[in-house]
């Protein structure tokens, strides 16, 4: 299981997507009211004086991003069976282009109505990378698959 390249991709994603999931994915600033806004797993928070205050929440966004480490960390544990794994992998990658659908569907409306400018923090380009890893992942399965196909073949 570890020795596989596929382990090494999964693993990664499993880190990136956990620390994605308690790190805030996007800020709004209002320069009217020069207040500052975060949008992160617990919600739209006003930040005010180190303090936050929950404005809205955002229970779609949460889900998405806790789905992602328990489905790659159901993917790694299931390495012998290498068809099921490329399927989990493929609904990560859907989930995770669920997970900017999601993020704009929250922060465009936000930013509207709070008369804000928003700005993506670092870690919102984690998924993007994810996404990748899970694609070379996927290759890497689908070589392993082909691998033990040939040696049965010359049984």
């Amino acid at each position: 299981m570890w020795q596989r390249i596929q382990t090494l991709y999964l693993v990664i994603v499993l880190i990136l997507s956990s620390i994605t999931f308690f790190s805030p994915a996007a800020q709004l600033f209002s320069k009217e009211t020069a207040t500052l806004y975060e949008i992160s797993w617990k919600g739209i928070n006003l930040i005010e004086n180190g303090q936050k205050t929950a404005i809205s929440s955002v229970w779609a966004l949460t889900v998405i991003s806790a789905m992602v480490p328990v489905i790659t960390l159901l993917t790694i544990a299931l390495y012998k069976k290498r068809l099921l794994q490329i399927r989990l992998s493929i609904f990560n990658i859907v989930i995770l282009a669920g997970y900017y659908i999601l993020l704009f569907i929250y922060l465009l409306p936000a930013a509207n109505t709070l008369h804000a400018d928003w700005s993506l923090k670092i870690f919102s380009v984690f998924p993007l990378v994810n996404i990748i890893l899970i694609a070379l992942a996927i290759r890497a399965i689908a070589k392993d698959d082909a691998l033990i196909k040939s040696l049965n073949r010359l049984r």
